[in-house]
């Protein structure tokens, strides 16, 4: 693969979670530097601080090359630098693999047989959570909205129908509606910002608007590469192309498509991360 190919595929994923998009984007890295005579630190530095800035609402992939980029600044400018770049590159998409695996492990604790889970949007490791409960063959049953404009939702329910596991879809706009019958909610996360907000894809606030109208549970599954030093107040939001929106054209009338939104922690019932369950608020 081709740098500019990996980083327009990285610019125009707009379906893949920030795990998955993390994930993904590490391994055509690696496959990259492969290819390629980079030999300094320097050169390294440059790939991480460009491919960072692409997507800077979904912090997974920047913490992961940051801790990279990290371990690789050290290394001695020798014979092995190449392959021990490579070899820590290829060590942090495990790290990043095996947190999302251990959130998954302790996201099984909170449901319970027969529950109704509604999600927005896509996240690997929700669908992660949903392939475990399957395997230890815990009865549930799926929620999700269609997740417009990207539509991911029908991704969602098209894997849950492989799988046959019960889903409804809704749009984004019956999540207040559908909200007495749901058991708990799960949230994926982009990005985890320093004052405990977060980014997740625009409907998300809704989501946890009517959770909490209602008394229902709302977890966000978040491991530690989604931290971010920024705050709500000076975190980039992405906003994508209003052509997304098949909005008619007028002299007077304005698309806004922004991808992604702030929910506060005032609104959450706690968060998933690698180390445990963390309650935050009660229902």
């Amino acid at each position: 693969m081709q740098y500019q190919q990996l980083k327009q595929q990285l610019q125009h994923d707009h379906q893949s979670g920030a795990s998955e998009m993390a994930i993904k984007t590490l391994s055509q890295l690696h496959d990259f530097l492969q290819q390629t005579d980079t030999q300094s630190a320097a050169e390294l530095a440059v790939i991480v601080s460009e491919l960072s800035q692409i997507r800077p609402s979904m912090h997974a992939l920047s913490n992961a090359l940051k801790r990279w980029l990290d371990q690789v600044v050290p290394m001695p400018f020798n014979s092995e630098f190449r392959v021990n770049y490579l070899k820590q590159l290829a060590d942090i998409r495990v790290s990043l693999l095996q947190a999302s695996a251990h959130v998954v492990r302790h996201a099984c604790q909170l449901i319970q047989p027969g529950q109704t889970i509604l999600t927005h949007s896509r996240s690997s490791q929700i669908l992660a959570l949903f392939t475990a409960l399957k395997q230890q063959q815990i009865s549930f049953q799926v929620v999700t909205t269609l997740s417009a404009p990207g539509n991911e939702g029908f991704l969602v329910a098209e894997q849950l129908n492989q799988w046959q596991i019960p889903v409804t879809v809704i749009t984004d706009a019956q999540l207040a509606l559908i909200m007495p019958d749901v058991d708990i909610n799960l949230s994926g996360c982009d990005s985890w910002l320093d004052d405990h907000c977060f980014v997740n894809k625009s409907g998300t606030y809704l989501q946890a608007l009517a959770a909490k109208d209602f008394h229902k549970p709302f977890w966000v599954l978040a491991d530690s590469f989604k931290n971010s030093d920024e705050s709500s107040e000076n975190v980039i939001l992405e906003t994508m192309t209003a052509d997304e929106l098949g909005c008619p054209a007028g002299e007077f009338i304005q698309p806004i498509n922004q991808y992604f939104e702030i929910i506060p922690d005032r609104l959450i019932s706690g968060r998933i991360d690698e180390n445990g369950i963390h309650h935050i608020s009660p229902v």
